[in-house]
């Protein structure tokens, strides 16, 4: 196969597993305002269950990444797809709030493990130079997938219940997992052969990359904790401060598809000559949006806009850290290297949602929220900017 048609077909399906990543990462808070009355469940009870999927994705991440080293990112991709939709089928069958957190648990689980390998994939399949801007335009199908779950709820209208996102979410990466058995092209190089890795605490802290992996875990852990609190709160934090549902389900769609459009820009700005400035905008930009969207009340156009420009720098922002990951670290060791950091951005994603749901249950509203959480935005933002002075590798 001509190479570049065998990155071509690579960075294809790496962007539908990332679109079904970005759809399921949405399902749950786009369910939430139909499911949480179902099941009774209170604001800290749905915090915990919003968690289930990314306490999952912790440590599919951490394992998927390792194990990639060792068989080989297009097996444990696939894998891991086919585990994930089989048990977001199970969410839609859920009897009861007990197999309901099981089922979300393990559905993280499957994600986590897909995640670092077609970030990998997607990274060596091109070249070294193009590596940032390319792999950000294929994670940018992230948030669309969040734009097609906020769809999704508008099926509400047609009597469509919250199980049926889960059914659909369940299919599809089973689909998916199945064409990639056939068509995704197996990368060449070390890891087809099962190498000597080296160890987990060599890859991530040896050779001078102690100082570059501790920036990455720090602006993943706190950029993934306030996309994930909006991506499952921003609908309840809509209706919240006085929307409707359909509302609601209307800026969602704002913030993800924004966000799956800003990202591609944002990362060829990134990739340019000029990268510490675009940091300091784009979580500037960051904080500015979430205390419009916390302070523009009842003008429902000027909360779509805020929401909007809050998708776009903050998926943006995590869509350029994904990208940044795998050219840190080794060919030979990026799986482990990658896997750890989306790892740290997903204990990150656990404490968000729980953050969140503190505050609510406390007494606070929509505006708390989205205040509270500015000054994780300053720390992440902190360490995205001490990445650019960081080496990176070129294999």
């Amino acid at each position: 196969m001509r190479p570049a048609k065998s990155a071509g077909i690579t960075l294809t399906l790496c962007a539908a597993a990332a679109l079904l990543e970005g759809f399921d990462n949405q399902s749950m808070g786009v369910a939430a305002p139909r499911l949480l009355p179902e099941f009774g469940l209170s604001a800290s009870q749905a915090g915990l269950l919003f968690s289930a999927a990314t306490l999952g994705l912790f440590v599919g991440a951490a394992i998927g990444g390792r194990a990639a080293d060792y068989l080989g990112r297009k097996r444990t991709l696939i894998v891991s797809l086919v585990l994930f939709g089989i048990c977001s089928l199970l969410t839609a069958l859920a009897p009861g709030t007990g197999a309901l957190w099981v089922a979300r648990l393990l559905t993280g689980l499957g994600l986590g493990g897909a995640m670092p390998n077609f970030i990998a994939l997607a990274a060596e399949a091109v070249r070294p130079e193009r590596r940032l801007s390319v792999v950000s335009v294929v994670l940018a199908s992230l948030p669309l997938g969040g734009a097609l779950a906020g769809l999704m709820a508008l099926g509400d209208q047609l009597g469509w219940g919250w199980r049926s996102i889960f059914v659909v979410g369940g299919i599809a990466p089973i689909i998916v997992a199945g064409i990639m058995l056939r068509a995704l092209p197996e990368p060449g190089g070390p890891s087809r052969t099962a190498p000597r890795v080296e160890g987990v605490l060599r890859v991530l802290f040896g050779d001078g990359r102690a100082s570059t992996t501790l920036l990455l875990w720090t602006g993943f852990f706190f950029t993934q904790l306030v996309l994930l609190l909006m991506l499952n709160w921003l609908p309840s934090l809509i209706i919240g401060l006085g929307f409707s549902r359909a509302q609601a389900s209307v800026a969602s769609i704002c913030f993800n598809l924004s966000g799956s459009v800003g990202a591609g820009f944002l990362g060829r700005l990134h990739a340019g000559h000029r990268r510490r400035q675009w940091v300091l905008l784009t979580y500037g930009g960051m904080a500015a949006a979430l205390i419009a969207v916390a302070l523009l009340g009842k003008a429902f156009s000027l909360a779509v806009l805020a929401c909007a420009l809050a998708g776009i720098f903050i998926i943006g922002a995590q869509l350029i850290l994904f990208a940044l990951a795998p050219l840190y670290y080794h060919r030979v060791s990026r799986g482990t290297g990658v896997g750890a950091a989306v790892a740290m951005g997903r204990l990150g994603s656990v404490v968000g949602p729980v953050f969140a749901a503190t505050l609510l249950a406390g007494g606070g509203g929509s505006t708390t929220v989205l205040l509270g959480i500015v000054p994780f935005v300053v720390i992440g933002g902190s360490a995205a900017l001490g990445l650019t002075w960081r080496t990176q590798c070129r294999d």
